[in-house]
């Protein structure tokens, strides 16, 4: 055997051996960190980021941005509730909105664990529609001056591109078992009767959004009508309509939190971690590129951007989806 050739093969045994000490570390420490870390009596810090939709996980993309799971959201909640060592919850709410199913579920789990436990919501850049939805089940709502909020809202939105496949010649063949079955279909304008019956969808989940916001803040019913306008709003305006309690930011939350669940002021703030896997080896590996770090923070920014252009003007989830 060549020297270069026994060289390489200690050189591909090390690499070797400790790619598989690295896996078998990443194996061992599954569900090591799920839930909240720590000892004693705690509160936990609960991130809802981004649209919120109905899908298994949440994450981001290019085009729609943040994207907050209800089913994850509404697993960490249910976790915060069972922990008898959580005796309070604050809920980080950056979002422009999004399902109008999905922010029911994460509502309705707000509403279970304020029955045992004090839920504090902080308000970031962006509480609105769906965002501000989730917020009024919450016993307390902080938002920053400049937070904009509000929007209580319903929207249904779709494309139409009839007159463009007419210019070119375009038709469309559709055969469908039913009248309503292709409502709101992009191929054509939609007739009379469809938009009266989306309209009925609309109002209907509307009432929806506006008896959770009556519930969950305690408000005359006509007083949160006049405020149903779909109107966005500062931090300082949804004070004084009576939409938030405090002007403050995450620090004020959580230490409103420990004094509602009767906690020390240095009682610590847990945020909920995720199970670890295998995968996060090969993030590891990724961290140290510099390649990465550059495609991450283009990413960082068009998700910000998009999210910003998604909360202000159109605050729905994809064409065609009841959102608020």
């Amino acid at each position: 055997m060549s020297r270069k050739l026994g060289i390489g093969l200690v050189v591909f045994l090390i690499f070797f051996a400790a790619l598989v000490l690295i896996a078998r570390y990443l194996l061992s420490t599954v569900g090591a960190v799920e839930g909240f870390p720590g000892r004693g009596d705690r509160v936990a810090l609960i991130y809802v980021e981004g649209s919120i939709v109905g899908d298994m996980q949440g994450g981001s993309s290019l085009l729609s941005g943040l994207l907050a799971s209800s089913v994850e959201t509404v697993r960490r909640l249910e976790a915060a509730r069972k922990a008898p060592s959580i005796k309070a919850v604050v809920l980080r709410v950056n979002s422009p909105g999004g399902s109008a199913a999905a922010s029911q579920e994460i509502y309705a789990e707000i509403e279970k664990v304020k029955q045992d436990k004090p839920v504090v919501v902080s308000m970031g850049d962006l509480a609105a529609s769906g965002g501000y939805y989730i917020s009024s089940a919450a016993t307390k709502i902080y938002a920053n001056p400049a937070t904009l909020t509000g929007s209580i809202g319903v929207i249904f939105s779709g494309l139409e591109f009839s007159g463009l496949m007419e210019k070119w010649g375009i038709a469309s063949q559709t055969v469908t078992a039913g009248e309503y079955k292709d409502i709101a279909s992009m191929y054509r304008k939609m007739t009379p009767g469809e938009r009266e019956m989306l309209q009925k969808l609309v109002d209907q989940v509307h009432a929806q959004f506006i008896a959770a916001v009556v519930q969950g803040r305690g408000m005359d019913e006509a007083e949160v009508r006049k405020l149903a306008t779909g109107m966005i709003m500062t931090g300082e305006q949804a004070k004084a309509a009576g939409l938030v309690d405090e002007l403050g930011g995450l620090h004020e939350a959580e230490a409103e939190a420990r004094r509602l669940a009767k906690l020390p002021e240095d009682a610590p703030v847990v945020s909920y971690q995720k199970r670890r896997s295998v995968f996060d080896m090969l993030d590891m590996f990724g961290r140290g590129s510099s390649a990465t770090s550059a495609s991450r923070s283009l990413l960082d920014g068009a998700s910000s951007l998009t999210r910003f252009v998604n909360g202000l003007l159109r605050r729905d989830v994809g064409a065609g989806l009841i959102s608020n």
